[in-house]
This record gives C-alpha cells, sequence and structure tokens, in this order.
C-alpha cells in the first residue's frame, strides 16, 4: 500500500499539548474501574484499512494473540480503505452504540469523537499496577505525542512511517556526491545532478508534507494561526519554484509518485515515505543501486494512524483491547510488523533489535538516524487537517506555472483558510 498518498488524509506539524477545547474531558477508568483479568470469553472488534500483504499480516498476529489469550476474540473488521473507514467512524460517532471495540485512524480523525467523550483514555491502563504498560516509554516519542493530548492518551501507534531521501546511490558515486542533510544541500546537490547528467535533480513526492515540514524547520507551526502569507510560507513556495524554473526540481503531478520517474533514470533523487522501499526496489530492479537516508532537515513528519478504544466498550472489552494493543506494542510483534510491512517499528528497542537491522531492508539501516529527529504531526483541532490538504493543491497550483505570482496565490489561500476556520 501506498501509505505516503495517504498522508494527504493525514498528518503534519508538531501537536501541542491543550490544543483542544474540551477533549480533557474524555472517558477515563479509575483503577478501581478497570478489569484486572478476564475470566470469562470476550469478544472485542478492531476496524481497520489494511489490505493485501499488510491484513495478513494483521491477521497473522491476531491470531498469535487469541492463541495466547484464549478468552478474547478479536474480529477484524475490514473498512476497505482509509476514506471508507474515516466516512464510517464519522457516520457511526452519531450512533455510539455501533461503534467498535477499536479502530485504527489518523489523530485529525477522532477530534470530534474526542470531544464527544466517546474516546477511553488509556493512560489509567497504561499505569495500572496490574496490567500496565511497562515499556510504553520504549514507543517513540514522537509517536507517543501524536495521540497525548492534555494530560490523556488516547491511543496507541499502529502503522507509521516518515519521510526519507531515496537516491539514485550509483550516480553519486560517480559525480561523488554526497547525501544532503539541508535544504540548502538539497537544492545544490539537485542543481549538480541536472547540471552534469540533464536530468532533474530532486523533488517531493507530498506537497503538503514539504510545505508543513519547511515550515516547521524555519520555526512556524502550521495551525489556525500560521500566517499563510509570512516570509517562511513565501520562502518555501519559492525554494520548490526556483528549482522547477531551472529544471532541477518537478513534482510528482500525473506520475502520482516520484518512484516511477526515479527508477527510470529522470530523477535523481526524492522525498518519499519509507514505506515505500517495495515499490523502489521493484521499479528499480538492477538498473542502479539505490540508497536512502534521513530527510534532509532537523524536523520531519511523522505519518500513518493510531489505534483508539471507544468508550461503548465494556470493562471486560477496554481491558481485552488493552491487552491487544500492548501485544501489537510489543518488540516482537513490532519487527514483524515491521519487516513484513514496511512501516518503522514503533519501539525503540525493534528499531535497535538485531533482527530489524539485518532483515535485508534499506530502511532498517537509517531509521535509528531518521527518528532521532524531531517527529511532528499537525495540531490536531478542528480545521486543521482541512487546511493542511488545501496547501497541496496551493502549490500545485504555484508550481505549474513558473511565472506564478507566489505572494498573490497564497493571499488567496489566506482567505481560503478563512471560511476554513470560521
Amino acid at each position: 500500500m501506498r501509505f505516503k498518498k495517504f498522508a494527504s488524509l493525514a498528518l503534519s506539524a508538531v501537536l501541542v499539548t491543550g490544543l483542544m477545547t474540551g477533549c480533557g474531558n474524555s472517558k477515563s477508568a479509575s483503577s478501581e474501574e478497570i478489569v484486572t483479568e478476564i475470566k470469562e470469553p470476550v469478544e472485542i472488534t478492531f476496524w481497520h484499512a489494511m489490505n493485501g500483504d499488510l491484513e495478513k499480516t494483521l491477521q497473522k498476529l491476531t491470531d498469535k494473540f487469541m492463541e495466547e489469550n484464549k478468552n478474547i476474540k478479536v474480529t477484524l473488521q475490514n473498512q476497505s480503505s482509509y476514506p471508507e473507514l474515516q466516512q464510517k467512524i464519522t457516520a457511526t460517532t452519531a450512533s455510539p452504540d455501533d461503534l467498535p471495540t477499536l479502530t485504527q485512524a489518523y489523530p485529525h480523525w477522532m477530534v470530534n469523537a474526542m470531544q464527544d467523550e466517546l474516546i477511553v483514555d488509556l493512560k489509567p491502563y497504561i499505569e495500572n499496577e496490574t496490567i500496565g504498560f511497562e515499556n510504553y516509554e520504549d514507543i517513540l516519542e514522537g509517536f507517543r505525542s501524536s495521540s497525548n493530548i492534555d494530560g490523556k492518551i488516547y491511543g496507541m501507534p499502529f502503522n507509521k512511517s516518515t519521510e526519507v531521501i531515496w537516491y539514485n546511490k550509483t550516480l553519486f558515486e560517480e559525480l561523488g556526491l554526497k547525501v544532503p542533510t539541508t535544504y540548502e544541500e538539497f537544492a545544490e546537490v539537485s542543481k549538480t545532478i541536472t547540471e552534469k547528467k540533464g536530468i532533474v535533480g530532486a523533488g517531493f513526492d507530498s506537497l503538503n508534507n514539504f510545505y508543513t515540514t519547511y515550515l516547521k524547520n524555519k520555526g512556524v507551526d502550521f495551525n489556525s494561526k500560521t500566517d499563510v502569507t509570512g516570509k517562511e510560507s513565501v520562502e518555501a513556495a519559492n525554494y520548490y519554484l526556483d528549482g522547477i524554473k531551472e529544471g532541477y526540481f518537478r513534482i510528482a503531478g500525473t506520475d502520482m509518485y516520484l518512484s516511477g520517474p526515479f527508477a527510470n533514470e529522470a530523477v535523481g533523487m526524492y522525498v518519499g515515505s519509507n514505506a515505500g522501499e517495495s515499490f523502489v526496489k521493484q521499479g528499480v530492479g538492477d538498473k542502479f543501486e539505490v540508497g536512502v537516508a534521513p530527510y534532509p532537515a532537523e524536523s520531519v513528519m511523522q505519518q500513518g494512524t493510531d489505534l483508539y478504544m471507544f468508550s461503548n466498550a465494556s470493562a471486560e472489552q477496554r481491558t481485552a483491547a488493552f491487552e491487544f494493543l500492548k501485544f501489537l506494542s510489543s518488540t516482537e510483534n513490532q519487527v514483524v510488523w515491521g519487516i513484513e510491512t514496511g512501516y518503522i517499528p514503533a519501539t525503540k528497542s525493534a528499531i535497535e533489535s538485531d533482527e530489524y537491522k539485518n532483515s535485508g531492508t534499506l530502511v532498517s539501516g537509517i531509521l535509528k538516524d531518521a527518528t532521532s529527529k524531531k517527529l511532528f504531526i499537525n495540531e490536531v483541532a478542528q480545521g486543521v487537517d482541512s487546511a493542511y490538504n488545501e496547501s497541496a493543491t496551493v502549490l500545485e497550483d504555484i508550481l505549474s506555472d513558473t511565472k506564478s505570482d507566489v505572494k498573490a496565490k497564497l493571499e488567496t489561500y489566506k482567505n481560503t483558510l478563512m471560511g476554513i476556520y470560521e
């Protein structure tokens, strides 16, 4: 599954504690209310949107969990796709009794559910002396923060990824190029590739990821208060537009992903999801050696969904669901998930394990460095996700015309945001 495309449905800039009015009122559970032993059979349902080999791996892990927990039955219910899953969650929150026990979701999808007290705060379970999650801190902080709001823990990291540089290692060695570590170096290396080889140097798969990540690295969080006509925003647009004008940058456009042009040696490198490794390898074959490196800036977006528990679940179902969440988050199972799906293992111990590092994936060798950067997402608040999605449309409009009036188009974007946030 090409996860990077789904980023448009989801994430981007840093999460700030206390950013949602009223979301501190989620359903919680005191130590006295938590069931600490499942004595009778209990069934939990899990909505997801994993398909193909991803679903097979999820089913394999679920079967393993049920074998180890005879009194818990987990029913996986595939909702076909992220858009359909989001729509079903949104529609079903109007009749909460019809919600599942667990769902896979991006934090931004759950804003209303949090405000309506439909999500269980997992913190009392994590801290419970009997069934608590002792290794919770082993989960990467950047992943934990995405669903930690107002001191409450709403979700557990699930299928996570981030952006990396995919580059033609053979070409880089031929030209004596070093892999860029900053935006400035990224542009300079791209120029050199274009000058020396006559091909496009680079590009970014996701325009809204590029835009909000560029802002973040310039000290600007993307939220309802962001001045999209400000200096940093204009700089972001011109950074990419200058490359388009001079021929060393391009956008994915009708190719949808830059992995295709990259495999065809029409692009020297590009920024895309680490989860795209299988597509890169399949496209490139034996044409050249592929290299992968961390994102060329200090802060990088974390992408992917978390798992949320709905408050309509019984006490026994909540405990059963929590045990399942712990199981999926264990080092052993995160290694399996990471190797078989291409997503980032959510725990530090899994990323650093010999089994994962020696798994043969290109990404496994650089993930420790890639995830040591400042992982962030957008503020989880009303309108932010829509504004984020709109930024891709605006940037594509700007970059499709080398004579674009950047300031005028960003002013139009600003007016659009007034309607989104009002």
